[in-house]
């Protein structure tokens, strides 16, 4: 299903505006594009101006920033911080700008609902300090400006939609596998007891937060060939969640731009592109080490079924003296041949598929 898009804007209440607008693509999709600096200065602001600047902490307490380049030279600068921020649902932040053309500071409130699947609705609330600046605001272009924002992330989504369904080659189903790992992680993440951050892996020289850890540092390994590195975030010391966000973010980022995933990377996997160093190697990591936490943590360590066939079908394009050397996968476990299939994945793989701390 699809529906014709449209801004709407209301006036809630006495000191608020909201913008409401639909989007044909799944929630995760608007989501991302609404927070990964290289998707963002794709989009945000009319079609005449370029944004030259976009740094986005995504965490709460951390701020973001864009600059703008308009007609004749002219330069916007923005900046807020997040107040709240529940992934992929919604967003609270403060917003000011480098000149302020209206009187204090804006508090925005963005909520993603998605419904029917594949279409989201977007909408933007701001509240002001008083319903004079809502009605000067009101009175700017300012419909006008989000009007062609909204545009450009519409076609930006669509491409990105068209990408998902396989019209565009590469990215699509390397890129759909890597987001529902990533999600699978992220929630193993969220679930880790502050208490258990210490416990054994099955990793021998790794705890649970250093499993993390290298998750983490495997994403950075992918922006290398790209001459790229993670942004600026929390430590993993710090906040594995809010490290490994910003980290997955970075490479959401490089799958969805075509020229980017596109590009060859050799050296220790061997050469490939970047999207399949990505999908054979940090999918596959979040796959194993998913259990890894999992299992050090007390979660449930059952791997998706789908991703069990699919390793045991097509085994990682890894070269095997990498794939078995120390630190990576390490030597096959011996698992009886009528053993489930995800005991039989692990034993190749390197895990004994009865481990307990």
């Amino acid at each position: 299903m699809s529906v014709a898009p449209r801004l709407v804007i209301t006036t809630p209440s006495d000191g608020e505006i909201a913008m409401t607008r639909t989007f044909n693509a799944p929630r995760h999709l608007v989501f991302d594009a609404y927070t990964t600096p290289e998707l963002v200065k794709r989009w945000l602001g009319p079609r005449t101006w370029t944004m030259v600047e976009c740094t986005i902490d995504l965490t709460v307490g951390g701020s973001y920033r864009y600059v703008w380049q308009g007609p004749g030279g002219s330069v916007m600068g923005m900046r807020g911080v997040y107040r709240e921020i529940v992934q992929p649902e919604r967003i609270v932040a403060t917003e000011s700008f480098d000149e302020a053309w209206y009187r204090g500071e804006g508090l925005g409130t963005c909520t993603l609902l998605e419904g029917p699947p594949g279409v989201t609705t977007l909408t933007l609330t701001v509240r002001y300090e008083s319903r004079d600046v809502r009605d000067d605001v009101l009175k700017s272009p300012m419909e006008a400006g989000v009007n062609e924002g909204f545009d450009r992330l519409s076609e930006l989504l669509a491409a990105s939609a068209a990408a998902s369904t396989g019209d565009s080659a590469g990215v699509n189903d390397v890129a759909a596998r890597y987001r529902k790992l990533a999600d699978i992680f992220e929630r193993k993440i969220a679930a880790v007891r502050a208490d258990q951050w210490g416990n054994q892996s099955p990793c021998t020289d790794w705890k649970a937060r250093d499993v993390v850890r290298h998750i983490v540092f495997m994403h950075g390994i992918m922006l290398q060939p790209l001459g790229r590195a993670l942004t600026a975030a929390p430590t993993v010391d710090k906040d594995p969640l809010a490290a490994f966000r910003a980290a997955r973010a970075d490479v959401a980022a490089a799958l969805a731009d075509p020229a980017l995933s596109a590009q060859e990377a050799g050296g220790h996997f061997g050469t490939m592109t970047v999207e399949q160093m990505i999908d054979n190697v940090v999918s596959l990591d979040m796959v194993l080490h998913g259990w890894d936490l999992a299992k050090a943590t007390g979660q449930d360590a059952t791997i998706d079924p789908a991703e069990v066939a699919q390793a045991m079908t097509n085994p990682p394009a890894v070269p095997e003296e990498v794939l078995r050397s120390p630190g990576v996968m390490g030597p096959i476990v011996p698992v009886p041949a009528n053993a489930p299939a995800q005991d039989r994945l692990l034993g190749f793989l390197g895990r004994d598929p009865h481990w307990t701390a």
